[in-house]
């Protein structure tokens, strides 16, 4: 899914999110051309019209209707290449095709496919399929009970699965929070689709005509009497304009009306345009209420941020935080949750921007700033990334990354020039805190390439949200800011690098074979020294710890590089990706993890200003940093090599660079691309105990008992224990286990009996922490 869900989502704030999350391709891979979605039995049908509504670019494999956005395959397949300009995705949209009646099996069948299949057997190479992680389509029960989706604990009998299918419209537009913690069987959901007059309104504002069509006689008659009795208007004489009207208004009744839609807006779109041409009686009707009131607001701040860029940066500061104050109260409205105040979401890390960005950084000595900057310094540049990756639209992006510029760029420059001039004042000084990593027993080192200052701050923080102890502190990185010289400090070989004559490629070499560094050979050297060598993706136990391991994660330089400042687009997903690496290694015998990398950047939407540097001055060049030619003295500061310091370094003042339009670059030397995170992470105060002691057999029931200290554990059935598609593995729905210690999952397949299984107990995160093996059906 794109982001946690609340607790007023829904079934379909859940299935778009999830449709969306399997229209993304990882870096590098090209974008689906569509998004098959199929459904055998034809059990999501229910939905199609609200998902339609939710989404603009959903169609249907059924009869033509262009209207409905209903066609045969090769009417879908016309819609996917965008022959047809008047049905065609909305530009940069992935299509998705609902098709019922289809299963998996027989798109991939090929040419046993039946005919009228066959324009969209291709699509399943150009495009993405969505389905569980074992392969299967996703059916009703099981986008309710995965953990890959709602997580909800369902009876598995006939009469539930009956019920749930009976309120499947219903739910869809109900939140799902009250349904969690408990386990749901067919009176719950028999409940829901009992009639519930403020839903059946809601539900007719939004869709009159569809509402109506689905009432028989004596349906629509009770459902006037109830409108006439309990809100005060006759749907049929007086219409869903007027509806609108006295929900905005609100008096009585109508106010649940309005806390029902403002708990779950997004099942009723049809009642945003009512309430936005309704109009207000008086100027006591509360403003969260009028769409129009933050639209138009909207509109205002756009104009008040586009004129405020040419503002000097002190009134700039001073603009942005009186607009923040004017708008902080729209991010509550229920507008916000429907993505009509993106400006206004945008603000909030803008402020903290203009806020940050009054007073440059200043020091002392470099020892002083470095240590301000690891402090409270890099909250400034994590305001800069916040505030670029809120913007959504082609438009707003560009008008927030012009005014992250304004506000960014001055603090940036000027905390950079101070930097500079300290470590010109005492290159000595800056040598001597430049400190290498060394390898140390029961510590895993793990390097995370371009981790900059506050991007650690963002790992830090989710890794203390699972609980455990982290520990930030920083280095110097050694001049110039590049990996080729900078990586080496940041790896237990250090000692056996020295400097070249040279300083061209920045790289030194290896003092015992004179050979170029390179990753290969520091992993190698590392080696030879006792350090454990893990790859990448390598968890298995931790065995040989005495001398430490060490292992690199990471693509934040490499994609900042080719992205520029749409690198913060991605940088979530790189945190994420550490995190589990992190954790994974702390549950696999590690005692510590240390995360060490190998530079920062800066990162100037719109790019840095030029600083011209003539080729013949230099025999290399790069953005941030140039390899000074022989004797020459060019026209900027200059600093010795880290690893040889009669070999010198240009390095453009303040935030310039050397090469055009740059966005994102490293070498030179500023407090981002110098003072580097030092990560000691740690399990918590209490380490967690875990421990299957017992598994027991009752026919195919198994009971299941553990010995731990720990809460909010669960406990399920697999074929293998390992956490790789543990959707595709699972034998039995996980069961939280009980407060007892003990929990009972019931295999639902006669035919598993007598197979070999393993009883596996999770974390909340989905972490083995102890498995057993059984046999289902016997006794042990």
């Amino acid at each position: 899914m794109t982001s946690p869900l609340n607790l007023s989502s829904t079934l379909l704030d859940a299935l778009t999110a999830s449709l969306a999350a399997a229209t993304r391709s990882p870096e590098g891979v090209a974008e689906p051309v569509a998004l098959l979605w199929t459904d055998a039995d034809g059990q999501w049908r229910p939905l199609v019209p609200a998902l339609q509504k939710a989404c603009a670019h959903f169609y249907v494999l059924g009869p033509y209707d262009a209207a409905r956005r209903t066609g045969p395959a090769i009417w879908l397949k016309c819609v996917v290449d965008r022959t047809l300009p008047d049905l065609a995705p909305p530009p940069g949209a992935v299509p998705i095709l609902y098709l019922p009646g289809v299963s998996r099996q027989e798109l991939r069948a090929g040419g046993d496919c039946p005919d009228l299949l066959h324009p969209l057997i291709e699509l399943q190479y150009r495009g993405a399929v969505w389905h569980q992680k074992n392969g299967r389509d996703w059916t009703v029960e099981a986008f309710m009970t995965s953990e890959a989706a709602l997580g909800l604990d369902l009876s598995l009998d006939m009469r539930t699965r009956e019920a749930l299918m009976r309120a499947l419209p219903v739910l869809a537009t109900e939140p799902i929070a009250p349904l969690r913690g408990r386990r749901l069987d067919a009176d719950d959901f028999d409940r829901l689709s009992v009639g519930d007059p403020v839903r059946d309104l809601l539900g007719w504002m939004s869709e009159p005509e569809a509402f109506q069509a689905r009432c028989d006689t004596a349906r629509w008659e009770a459902f006037r009497n109830i409108c006439t009795r309990e809100f005060g208007f006759d749907p049929d004489k007086d219409g869903p304009a007027r509806a609108g009207d006295l929900m905005l208004n609100g008096n009585g009744k109508w106010e649940d009306v309005w806390r029902r839609f403002r708990d779950a807006p997004r099942g009723y779109p049809g009642v945003t345009e009512l309430l936005r041409h309704a109009r207000p009686r008086d100027l006591l009707v509360d403003r969260a209420r009028q769409p129009q009131v933050n639209d138009e607001q909207e509109a205002q701040l756009r104009y008040a941020l586009e004129a405020a860029v040419a503002m000097p940066h002190e009134k700039l500061c001073a603009r942005v935080l009186e607009l923040e104050a004017e708008n902080r109260d729209r991010r509550s409205w229920v507008w916000a949750d429907l993505g009509y105040s993106m400006m206004a979401h945008a603000l909030e890390p803008l402020a903290r921007l203009a806020t940050l960005a009054r007073s440059a950084l200043g020091g002392v000595s470099l020892a002083a700033m470095a240590a301000d900057y690891a402090t409270e310094g890099w909250r400034c540049d994590r305001a800069a990334l916040d505030a670029m990756n809120h913007a959504k639209s082609p438009s707003d992006n560009a008008l927030v990354a012009k005014v992250v510029r304004a506000l960014y760029a001055p603090w940036l420059d000027k905390s950079a020039r101070r930097f500079q001039e300290l470590a010109t004042q005492n290159e000595a000084e800056y040598r001597r805190l430049v400190s290498g990593v060394k390898a140390e027993p029961e510590t895993c080192l793990v390097f995370a390439d371009g981790l900059r200052f506050d991007v650690a701050g963002m790992l830090q923080e989710r890794l203390e949200q699972r609980g455990l102890r982290v520990k930030l502190g920083h280095r110097l990185a050694p001049f110039p800011t590049v990996t080729a010289t900078a990586k080496p400090i940041a790896s237990p070989a250090h000692a056996a690098c020295e400097g070249a004559a040279s300083a061209e490629d920045f790289n030194p070499v290896l003092t015992a074979s004179r050979q170029p560094v390179s990753a290969s050979r520091l992993r190698d050297e590392m080696a030879r020294h006792g350090v454990e060598i893990l790859d990448a993706d390598e968890t298995t136990l931790a065995a040989n710890t005495e001398k430490g391991g060490w292992t690199e994660i990471g693509r934040l330089d490499e994609m900042g590089h080719s992205l520029g400042a749409a690198l913060v687009r991605h940088i979530d997903v790189e945190i994420e990706a550490i995190a589990d690496r992190v954790w994974a290694l702390l549950g696999t015998g590690w005692t510590r993890v240390r995360v060490v990398t190998d530079h920062g950047w800066l990162l100037v939407p719109g790019g840095m200003p030029k600083v011209e540097l003539p080729a013949h001055l230099v025999a290399t060049k790069w953005a941030r940093c140039a390899s000074v030619q022989g004797e020459s003295s060019p026209n900027v500061p200059t600093f010795g090599w880290f690893w040889n310091a009669h070999a010198r370094i240009a390095s453009p003042p303040g935030i310039g660079s050397f090469i055009v339009n740059t966005e994102y670059a490293h070498g030179g030397v500023s407090p981002q691309e110098c003072v580097v995170p030092d990560m000691l992470v740690e399990q918590g105060e209490v380490a967690l105990k875990a421990q299957i002691t017992e598994v027991s057999w009752r026919g195919m029931r198994c009971r299941v008992v553990v010995d731990t200290n720990a809460a909010g554990l669960r406990v399920e059935l697999r074929r293998n224990w390992k956490q790789a598609d543990p959707e595709g593995q699972r034998i039995a729905t996980a069961k939280d286990l009980g407060s007892n210690g003990q929990a009972s999952l019931a295999v639902e397949r006669d035919d598993y009996e007598g197979t070999a299984a393993m009883a596996v107990v999770l974390d909340a995160t989905g972490r083995v922490l102890d498995y057993r093996p059984t046999t289902i059906g016997e006794g042990q």
